[in-house]
């Protein structure tokens, strides 16, 4: 199974700037011709949060338009800039809403199931998993008892030494989730977006995968007083292999500016 992870696109319409210099429109539109021109074609693409940056029902639209293209099937979650509301509206066929309103997931159409967990607080930068989120991912767990899995969403529940972001992470339900991954025992990896790097860590003694952003990414500095920086380091995703010998092996890969 090939899965394509793109995340922290920050989508902005009308050739609006983030930050006053990123253009992130023209980024999206490059990461979907390198998608489209890949040499093997993805089975599923996981959008891991952030998608636009405003989060208004004309970006939504957009992304949803351009991803249909592809013709590959999507499953996306949101990030701390996203509101779940419009992104019903706008992707319906590439997100889940469970009873309490939360954009959680489930995928069963694999040999490796994959589930997406809404980790947003919204209006809020960091992330948390509920009561409610974690009973649903229980339940869903209970029901995959025995079924190897992947789970993907936007919050890392690792500490990565960006303490900025760290700072706001996944301050909220990280211990209980932890159990819950070590109780299934077949969870082959964790992708997320939001740390706008590459980074990999183990969290529950499971391989997890931070995509850089498909569009601008943060600068890595360790120093632990200063802010985040956004920087135009090049845009990137990731293509995850996955097979049930050797688990999940994952490749960084550039988004190349047209020739």
């Amino acid at each position: 199974m090939l899965i394509a992870q793109i995340t922290d696109t920050h989508f902005l319409t009308n050739n609006q700037k983030l930050a006053g210099k990123f253009d992130t429109g023209s980024a999206f539109e490059r990461l979907i011709e390198s998608l489209a021109k890949l040499t093997v074609k993805p089975d599923l693409i996981l959008y891991s949060g952030d998608l636009g940056e405003d989060a208004t029902h004309e970006e939504y639209a957009h992304i949803a338009r351009e991803l249909r293209g592809l013709n590959i099937p999507v499953r996306a979650v949101p990030g701390n800039h996203d509101k779940r509301a419009p992104m019903i509206d706008e992707l319906p066929d590439m997100v889940s809403v469970t009873k309490d309103g939360h954009l959680c997931c489930v995928d069963t159409s694999f040999d490796l199931a994959i589930i997406g967990l809404d980790t947003i607080v919204e209006g809020k930068p960091h992330g948390a998993l509920c009561a409610k989120r974690l009973t649903w991912l229980k339940r869903t767990l209970t029901e995959l008892r025995g079924i190897p899995a992947l789970i993907f969403m936007h919050h890392p529940p690792i500490m990565t030494g960006l303490r900025a972001m760290d700072d706001i992470g996944l301050l909220e339900g990280g211990t209980e989730l932890k159990a819950l991954i070590a109780e299934h025992g077949k969870i082959e990896a964790i992708l997320c977006g939001h740390l706008h790097r590459s980074i990999q860590g183990t969290f529950a003694g499971v391989p997890v995968r931070v995509s850089p952003s498909a569009s601008h990414q943060i600068e890595c500095d360790l120093r632990v007083d200063q802010p985040y920086k956004l920087v135009a380091e090049p845009a990137q995703y990731m293509l995850h292999f996955w097979n049930p010998e050797n688990g999940v092996t994952s490749h960084t890969v550039p988004v190349k500016h047209p020739v």
